[in-house]
């Protein structure tokens, strides 16, 4: 397997690197859902916020409860709002993701971007195969491994250039991720594996001209509800 050579340079692996594999393997290992929390924000062409939604998914809620309306425009919902929302956005069909993270991976095609004695950094594609109207190549994927436990210790990624969506109905304008991972060693507050407080992941889209950002935070490791994990 190929490394950095001595000016620091990339270097791209003939094949998957079992650094990666192996974080990849331990993450998938542990609870297969995230809960978050979504903070959903509504523009106008002067760049004013219109409206303001914040809700709470948690996946390892039954169906008629996972998700949580928490705030409209900056105040706590009314009851029929919170009944409404929460019984429309809860009929719709749980969305079960039934393939590991490595299935949209393009392992092959790493990059080794960093190699320190502590840690390495890899860039990596999305496979094309994995997305039909989505121009996959404008969105760069960065994982950190921890070299001591052998885990992942960080996701980034962000969007090379704007991606037209939906027949061109839509742009994606934006895309900011930073998803860090709690450590294996003791002494920390979470569960180790888990997200750590202060990871974000962030998403701007234009439908049709509007301009409406997602923000999601609160991240957190769940078994999905109905989920039976035997011994690993």
């Amino acid at each position: 397997m190929a490394i950095l050579c001595g000016a620091g340079l990339p270097v791209s692996l003939a094949e998957p690197p079992p650094l990666l594999e192996k974080a990849i393997e331990r993450w998938v290992a542990g609870p297969e859902d995230l809960a978050f929390t979504q903070e959903t924000r509504f523009f106008a062409d002067s760049g004013k916020v219109t409206r303001e939604r914040i809700e709470r998914y948690d996946p390892s809620q039954p169906d008629s409860g996972r998700w949580r309306l928490i705030e409209i425009d900056g105040q706590p919902p009314t009851a029929d709002q919170k009944r409404r929302w929460e019984t429309r956005k809860n009929g719709t069909a749980r969305r079960v993701v039934a393939k590991s993270p490595a299935t949209y991976l393009d392992l092959e095609g790493a990059v080794l971007v960093k190699n320190t004695p502590k840690e390495a950094r890899f860039e990596i594609g999305l496979r094309p195969e994995t997305a039909r109207l989505l121009s996959l190549e404008k969105i760069a994927v960065a994982i950190t491994v921890d070299k001591g436990s052998g885990s992942i210790a960080k996701v980034s990624a962000t969007l090379r250039e704007p991606i037209s969506v939906l027949l061109g109905l839509a742009r994606i304008t934006d895309l900011d991720v930073d998803v860090r991972v709690e450590p294996t060693e003791e002494g920390s507050a979470r569960k180790p594996g888990d997200v750590q407080m202060g990871s974000t992941a962030r998403v701007t889209v234009s439908k049709l001209g509007t301009p409406v950002e997602y923000n999601w935070s609160d991240f957190k490791r769940v078994t999905s509800f109905g989920t039976k994990r035997g011994p690993l």
